[in-house]
């Protein structure tokens, strides 16, 4: 089972993939629109700032258990 920390990425990335889609949909032919594409790119940087937050929430929990917490 996975922990509950990993859950609001996946539901960040779950949010930007059903946005985006109706967009892309709406769209002449093949392209994404410009506000489309902003709001996908705000959303990428979005996720990627949620998993940066947990990858250093691991690593700072990693540390306390070993004893080598650091008070920062």
């Amino acid at each position: 089972m996975r922990s509950p920390q990993l859950i609001p990425g996946a539901a960040a990335a779950a949010c930007a993939e059903t946005a985006a889609a109706p967009a892309y949909a709406a769209g002449h032919g093949d392209e994404l629109s410009s506000t489309s594409a902003v709001g996908l790119v705000l959303a990428g940087g979005a996720v990627l700032v949620v998993a940066g937050q947990l990858l250093r929430l691991r690593l700072r929990i990693r540390r306390e258990r070993q004893g080598g917490g650091d008070e920062s």
